[in-house]
């Protein structure tokens, strides 16, 4: 996936970034539209991505766990698509959450 052009790994990189989102906030109160552009998004990047890669991307989405979320998920993305040989890989990314309290920091970092 590293030799595709860098158009395409933009859109995959957009079209995972919006499905981690969406999937994440869904819940029964969701309207119907958010349900179905999360099957258009699921279906697209099944079939754009290597199959080990799209199982953690819809794990992440739909039952993110400690080891599995968006944050290890963006940065497995990130690393398949961009990462050139011996290129030093970001070790957090962050994610804001709302209801932080002034005593917590502004956002989370997942390692």
């Amino acid at each position: 996936m590293k030799d595709l052009p860098a158009r395409e790994k933009i859109d995959i990189v957009e079209k995972v970034a919006q499905y981690l989102v969406l999937a994440g906030a869904l819940d029964k109160s969701s309207p119907l539209e958010d349900y179905e552009r999360a099957n258009e998004l699921s279906l697209e990047l099944a079939m754009l991505l290597p199959a080990p890669l799209y199982r953690s991307v819809a794990e992440a989405g739909t039952h993110p766990t400690e080891g599995l979320n968006p944050a290890t998920v963006a940065l497995m993305v990130r690393q398949t698509l961009f990462t050139t040989e011996g290129e030093e890989q970001p070790v957090m990314l962050a994610v804001h959450v709302p209801g932080l309290s002034d005593k917590t920091p502004r956002s989370k970092a997942h390692h």
